[in-house]
């Protein structure tokens, strides 16, 4: 029977399970909830953070046109009769058992009985989080490609579409991980019935047993329907008035779009949170848009995302305070390095408060050879660039949460990650950027960019392939990539490409040098490992043991740039014991983020002087041995230290080993 509070003939929503027929299933969590917050990202960003990253970049993916995706996070706290009416929308008295009957000591079951305690404090938290602008929940249910299903039904589940950032794949996980119920509902007007609202609730409960009967996991609030006789649960349409009682009637919100409403809301990985679950309730809507400001810089500046986040207290007519993500101070020294045009010839932007960028071009993209059967998005190699920016920040601005970092950003206008770049030797500190794909269109504009603007598609969709489900990372392994791409050869690059833009950012942007010959061991000697030094043989140690030195002198070294590699000079200096053999090897590998950089060739090893009591074994392209006598003193040598395939000589950073 309907409650009292819905209209006259109206079927109330029910929550549906399924029964496992045959094979039992046992108790688990969400698989997806799981995966999406053990990996490595995760452990390092706020949940919350996440959570915003991943409702915003859905939002621009499904903006109609190249209008604006307009995102409201309304925190709605909920007590007495409005709670008790949204609870009986909400059918309540039919989940709670299922949900109770959850047991055991894993994470599920912990945190399904905080949030049945959740619903019985008298204050229920509710995020409810609206866009417009957007497509909405589309297709019918069963369809398979619809919007709808996607969202709301399907697991694991990625757009091929291109273009996209996102693609409500694994990472929609995280709205779920934000309900103690599990459990997400969802309101959506779109453009075949605009004066209706699609109206669905899942929740994540985990496969259970429930009064001798075994459940599977997941239940579907909607319309209680049945398919090949199993019953299962249907979205219903309402009008605004209907949908009221559950908060997703989206009044104020104009235009086609989607809603979420997460009951029992709180933050997983807070220390600081009240019994609610949540801290102060305006200092979290402050963080909603921080943390969009923070990851949609681009979106926001580029005219195509708007956010805000609203506090509500039972009446959701009049908001008791409004943030809004704004693109401010903290935000504007990256987004001046989109604005500046590249200078013909580098130059230090050692003055606070000033930018400048270089185009890096030759990043070769490989081929794509799948999906054969959409042979439009098939493709041979090209080549593309990448627009690198950095400014140089004052002291006021030292506080800057992302300084000295350096922005990964592709088209969608997100923030892929913000990469730790080197510290300057004067202790400055700076914000720098790397535009990628179809993000080199929204960038000050030159003979470089547009040339990779024919292929920005193209190369857009090589960066989405590279990218985790997280999104925040470009690596050569994902699965999309080595299926779709004939990308042996190529993966040394990308793997690389952030040792290569941190070294980018210090010596074409912020350190100021003439890349002519005589200035040669001067860039040398920023590249270098910084224990390479110039011993003269009178500082020889006094070690009881036989010592050779290999030493690298900076001042005699400089870039061959036609013969591919460096010039490097230095001297065999004997010390220690004058008795017995002495040995010594040298080896040169890249400066990298693990610290076990890729070796460089060493070819061409020339020796001045007399090669006396001196042994070589140079069998190895990548490290030389040398073995002296008891008559050896010192040999001054010189020799061609070439990089590995696909990095730029210029500007990868190298250190010596042994």
């Amino acid at each position: 029977m309907a409650s009292n509070h819905l209209a006259k003939g109206l079927t109330p929503l029910k929550w549906v399970t399924t029964p496992a027929i045959g094979q039992r299933r046992s108790s688990g969590g969400s698989t997806a909830a799981e995966l999406f917050e053990s990996g490595s990202s995760q452990r390092r960003r706020p949940h919350l953070e996440t959570l915003v990253r991943e409702i915003c970049q859905n939002s621009i993916d499904q903006r109609i046109g190249e209008g604006k995706a307009k995102v409201f996070f309304d925190l709605i706290l909920l007590t007495g009769k409005e709670k008790d009416n949204f609870l009986k929308s909400f059918d309540w008295n039919n989940l709670l058992p299922h949900l109770s009957s959850v047991s055991g000591t894993g994470g599920a079951a912990l945190t399904l009985k905080a949030g049945i305690d959740a619903i019985k404090s008298d204050t229920l938290v509710c995020l409810r989080i609206s866009d417009c602008g957007t497509k909405g929940l589309t297709g019918d249910d069963w369809d398979e490609d619809g919007n709808f299903r996607r969202l709301c039904i399907q697991n694991f589940s990625t757009s091929e579409v291109s273009g996209r950032g996102g693609s409500f794949g694994l990472g929609k996980a995280v709205s779920w991980m934000h309900s103690r119920l599990m459990t997400v509902l969802f309101s959506s007007e779109i453009e075949d019935k605009k004066n209706k609202l699609r109206i669905f609730g899942r929740s994540e409960i985990p496969a259970h047993e429930l009064e001798g009967n075994s459940w599977l996991d997941g239940a579907y609030l909607g319309i209680e329907s049945e398919k090949d006789g199993i019953p299962v649960a249907l979205s219903d349409w309402r009008t605004r008035k209907e949908a009221k009682h559950l908060f997703l009637d989206r009044d104020g919100i104009d235009g086609t779009g989607t809603s979420l409403l997460i009951p029992a809301f709180h933050e997983p990985d807070r220390e600081d949170t009240t019994e609610l679950g949540i801290r102060d309730p305006e200092h979290l809507c402050k963080s909603l848009t921080a943390a969009a400001a923070k990851w949609f810089w681009p979106a926001i500046s580029w005219g195509r995302l708007e956010v805000k986040a609203r506090l509500f207290r039972n009446n959701c007519t009049n908001s008791d305070f409004v943030s809004e993500a704004v693109v401010d101070s903290l935000w504007k020294p990256f987004l001046e390095t989109a604005r500046q045009e590249p200078e013909d010839s580098f130059y230090a932007a050692l003055g606070h408060g000033e930018t400048t960028t270089i185009d890096v071009d030759g990043f070769s993209v490989p081929a794509r050879i799948q999906p054969v059967d959409n042979p439009e998005l098939l493709h041979p190699s090209f080549d593309t660039s990448i627009r690198v920016g950095a400014t140089r920040v004052s002291d006021s601005e030292a506080c800057l949460p992302c300084r000295s970092t350096i922005a990964l950003v592709r088209g969608s206008g997100m923030v892929i990650d913000y990469v730790d770049g080197n510290r300057l030797s004067d202790g400055g500190v700076y914000c720098a950027a790397a535009f990628v794909g179809s993000a080199l269109k929204n960038v000050a504009q030159s003979d470089v960019a547009d040339k990779s603007n024919q292929f920005a598609k193209e190369s857009e969709e090589y960066f989405r392939a590279a990218e985790p489900v997280t999104h925040d990372d470009w690596l050569p392994t994902t699965r999309r990539l080595r299926e779709s791409y004939q990308w042996r050869g190529f993966a040394k690059r990308l793997k690389g490409l952030r040792s290569e833009l941190r070294q980018l950012v210090i010596h074409k942007l912020l350190t100021s040098f003439d890349s002519s010959q005589d200035a040669g061991p001067e860039l040398l000697m920023r590249m270098l490992n910084r224990k390479m030094a110039i011993v003269s043989a009178s500082s020889k140690s006094s070690s009881k043991k036989p010592k050779l030195d290999v030493v690298i002198d900076r001042e005699s070294s400089y870039l061959l740039e036609k013969e591919g590699g460096w010039k490097v000079s230095g001297d065999l200096i004997r010390s220690g014991n004058q008795e017995g053999t002495a040995i010594a090897g040298l080896c040169f590998k890249s400066i990298s983020d693990s610290g076990k950089g890729d070796s460089w060739e060493i070819n061409d090893i020339r020796y001045h002087g007399r090669q006396k009591d001196l042994e070589v074994d140079d069998s190895e392209l990548k490290r030389i041995v040398f073995s002296v006598g008891p008559k050896f003193q010192d040999l001054p040598f010189s020799c061609l230290v070439k990089p590995p395939a696909g990095v730029d000589l210029k500007v990868a950073g190298f250190k010596q080993g042994g």
